[in-house]
């Protein structure tokens, strides 16, 4: 396997966790102030940043350089690509909902939740198709041209804020409460320097 897929399969176990965590915790108790608003922020600003702008563009990537080589139907690539494209759109759509939420401007609190539900299925359902359909076809068609060409000169945007450990201080509390949701003992080190 190609350490870039490698790198993507590890990202999918990770946003699994952060699913987990968006499916079964409370998001908005009564009180739109309450802790788990914080996380939910996080968590969004999070998906919206580091998956939607480097993860799915690597993954988009893979799917366009099998398309030019015929390994994938290009049914197969437009429905990656839609996936993702949903997936930013709803992003978008749900961090402007949750700040109307806490404004209490009209955003019912019970179908933010029930958005943010779908959000998390429709990730984990976009991962669940990439690695049936794309990653073995990826790791059995590309050679190492294709890869340098799919991950470029450099791959743009820093390393993940949230995974393994938070590099951002923003993400500390967000990574207690995944870590928590799992039942591991992945908590950032203390020594550490956060950004």
């Amino acid at each position: 396997m190609h350490d870039i897929v490698g790198r993507l399969l590890a990202d999918h176990l990770d946003l699994q966790r952060l699913v987990r965590l968006l499916q079964t915790r409370p998001v908005l108790h009564a009180d739109p102030l309450a802790p788990n608003i914080g996380l939910l922020v996080d968590a969004l600003f999070y998906l919206t940043h580091y998956p939607d702008l480097r993860h799915h563009a690597l993954e988009d990537r893979i799917a366009g350089r099998l398309l030019e080589k015929g390994a994938l139907a290009r049914a197969q690539v437009a429905e990656i690509e839609a996936q993702h494209a949903t997936l930013v759109d709803q992003g978008v759509g749900l961090l402007r909902d949750l700040e109307s939420a806490v404004r209490d401007e009209g955003m019912p609190r019970e179908l933010l939740e029930s958005n943010v539900r779908l959000y998390a299925q429709r990730l984990h359902e976009n991962m669940l198709t990439e690695e049936a359909s794309l990653f073995p076809v990826a790791v059995a068609a590309l050679e190492p041209g294709d890869w340098i060409a799919i991950e470029g000169p450099a791959d743009l945007g820093g390393a993940d804020p949230l995974f393994p450990t938070p590099t951002e201080k923003r993400f500390e509390q967000l990574h207690r409460a995944i870590a928590d949701e799992a039942g591991c003992d992945c908590q950032p080190d203390p020594s550490r320097p956060t950004q």
